[in-house]
């Protein structure tokens, strides 16, 4: 997901603003230092200016390079309001990089011959049949790659925005058929299912939905069966929970340079959804990655459906998705992962191709940022 609230700030800051935010105290978390690492100067550096030039509260950067040992840095704080320190352990929301490990649950669903990529979505799940238009053309294939042409409310629709904003608490107690039925169902696609290329969190809505609705499993199930067991990932999940441990979002309302704390809005747009919901560590991130691209969690063969990019007319790089994945061409080669945003929030996860180098990058500050210094770091 995006930080497109912020396009309609303006019209609510005095409703938004009004309301008193409280946090509550994070508990102690183990911090790990890397000060040893041979790059840790040149690493620490890099990332003190990236928090620096984003006016992030705090940022976390994780450096892999085959042949160099693991690097985490962390800098800043994690929660302004209790003054708690990121650090290399720090859990924290990761927006649209759910999209990975829900197109992972799905494509590995596809393995098990539980449905296909070319299944139809009014087939598959038969509730949406009258509700979602031409659901007996949309396929799996179509949700993963963001070719459905179905509505993106979290982009579009000034009524969600307006309710993430005005109603956070309400907006985090709703059910997804609550949110399909307020912000989606009835509404026109955006073109023909499979001719163009659109990115819509309802994709992956539907995508959750499909994968529970076919296991009679939830997703966080199905996460720690597919994903979080056999890979180990003690410290991320999906599904709602207390997140006093988690780090806070903000974002610079008035664009002064003063931060407010969003949590709350990215609490109600992200947590336990499929498009968004994942809450995980630098570290984490680093070993799903490592072990989607080395085979640990879908075939080799899988994995290569999964870098296609999925539209036969792309030749922008804006449509350059794969399933669940994005095609990133850096100055350090192609690299494949995803970028995920809140309003409180940036996290960009990268496999670089050429060089097997995996890059984690995280700032609780929504606002977008230029990441190419990394390709200098990662080739």
């Amino acid at each position: 997901m995006k930080p497109r609230i912020i396009l309609i700030f303006s019209l609510l800051l005095a409703v938004a603003c009004s309301n008193e935010v409280i946090v509550p105290v994070p508990p102690m978390q183990e911090d790990i230092s890397y000060e040893t690492h041979p790059k840790n100067q040149l690493y620490e550096t890099a990332l003190r200016d990236y928090r620096n030039a984003t006016n992030s509260p705090g940022s976390v950067l994780l450096i892999h390079r085959p042949g160099e040992e693991l690097w985490i840095g962390a800098v800043g704080k994690s929660n302004l309001a209790h003054n708690t320190s990121m650090n290399t352990n720090s859990q924290f929301r990761t927006g649209s990089v759910t999209k990975m490990f829900t197109a992972v649950v799905i494509m590995k669903l596809i393995e098990q011959g539980k449905f296909t990529l070319e299944d139809k979505l009014a087939n598959i799940l038969p509730t949406v049949n009258g509700k979602i238009p031409e659901a007996d053309q949309i396929t799996i294939r179509h949700l993963l790659g963001h070719l459905s042409g179905i509505i993106d409310p979290p982009n579009e629709s000034l009524r969600y925005q307006a309710d993430i904003i005005n109603n956070p608490t309400d907006m985090y107690a709703m059910t997804l058929d609550e949110t399909l039925e307020t912000y989606v169902y009835g509404k026109a696609l955006h073109f023909t299912p499979g001719t163009s290329y659109s990115y819509s969190n309802t994709n992956y809505w539907l995508l959750g939905k499909i994968a529970e609705r076919t296991t009679n499993k939830t997703l966080q199930m199905l996460m720690e069966e597919i994903i979080l067991t056999p890979l180990g990932l003690a410290r991320t999940y999906i599904e709602k929970r207390d997140d006093r441990n988690v780090t806070r979002g903000y974002a610079d309302l008035y664009n002064n340079g003063i931060l407010m704390d969003v949590t709350l809005w990215d609490k109600a747009e992200g947590d336990g959804e499929a498009d968004g919901g994942l809450i995980s560590t630098a570290e984490d991130l680093y070993r799903f990655m490592n072990g989607l691209f080395h085979g640990e969690l879908v075939t080799l063969a899988t994995l290569e459906e999964m870098k296609k990019i999925q539209l036969p007319t792309c030749n922008t790089p804006y449509c350059e998705y794969g399933l669940g994945l994005e095609i990133w061409r850096t100055d350090a080669g192609i690299a494949y992962g995803h970028n995920g945003g809140l309003v409180g929030i940036e996290a960009n996860v990268l496999y670089y191709e050429d060089t097997g180098g995996i890059s984690v990058l995280y700032k609780n500050n929504g606002n977008g940022s230029d990441k190419s210094w990394l390709d200098s770091l990662m080739k």
